[in-house]
């Protein structure tokens, strides 16, 4: 199926779903930019993207994947944690990743359902910065001037 979308009001949807408990659908549609982009910034993605997969393994009592996937998240976002990248606090969300993994370890396999999901990350997305930054990555979905566009991608239905 094809659909149109622009960055901006992806990675906006995609911290409103995060913060909102749907991981799995903050997964989708981060991977909406993830599959296009293929600068710098695809990692910073990744990285997102591993931190809302860890989560709906927490969510589900999965320990292995959500233990796994917290610890390789935060490695993906590390590059971008002095500096922050594409409009997000990357070293907030790394440190707030940590104290999560942290919990999770502390659980253990069987003990997730005592997960206190308040200690999740919060995903913020600074628009203007997204659009100031877009140009310095080369990012994709942006014109050279960090303007972004509307782009055509390919999804499964």
């Amino acid at each position: 199926m094809t659909k149109r979308i622009t960055v901006p009001v992806t990675l906006k949807r995609a911290c409103d779903e995060f913060n909102t408990g749907r991981y799995f659908e903050c997964h989708e549609t981060l991977e909406e930019v993830w599959q296009e982009e293929q600068g710098e910034v695809r990692d910073l993605y990744k990285g997102l993207i591993q931190l809302a997969a860890a989560f709906v393994h927490v969510s589900r009592g999965s320990f292995i994947g959500a233990n796994r996937l917290l610890q390789t998240g935060v490695g993906y976002l590390s590059p971008y944690r002095a500096a922050g990248a594409m409009g997000f606090e990357v070293d907030r969300i790394c440190r707030e990743a940590e104290t999560a993994h942290a919990a999770v370890a502390t659980l253990g396999p069987g003990g997730l359902a005592g997960f206190d999901l308040a200690l999740a990350p919060r995903f913020a997305c600074d628009s203007a910065a997204l659009c100031r930054e877009a140009g310095r990555w080369q990012a994709w979905g942006f014109d050279a001037e960090g303007l972004p566009l509307e782009m055509t991608i390919e999804v499964a239905e």
